[in-house]
């Protein structure tokens, strides 16, 4: 299971951070559906949930992981964005 909610976490930042896909996310935030998907950790988290759930088969283990994977990635990404403010300040200060 912990696999899977990583699986989940690494998912919701590649979609929303990945250069990678920057253009077609790009094309999809034209729409004000995929725009406020693509902003918001709890929701992709969501359906990156949803996403592994479907890869890997629904039972009684993955039922419930893409509420498990909203809370993690909604976690992980408010991590993130703590850990770059540091970052920043850290650089600032230094500068």
């Amino acid at each position: 299971m912990i696999y899977n909610v990583i699986a989940c976490v690494g998912l919701m930042f590649i979609l929303k951070y990945g250069s990678i896909i920057s253009f077609a996310r790009d094309l999809l935030c034209k729409l004000g559906f995929f725009k406020e998907l693509f902003n918001c950790s709890l929701c992709l988290g969501f359906w990156s949930g949803v996403i592994v759930m479907a890869v890997i088969g629904i039972d009684s283990n993955t039922i419930l992981l893409p509420l498990v994977s909203c809370c993690t990635c909604w976690f992980a990404d408010c991590l993130m964005t703590l850990l770059q403010y540091y970052e920043l300040k850290l650089e600032k200060d230094v500068k």
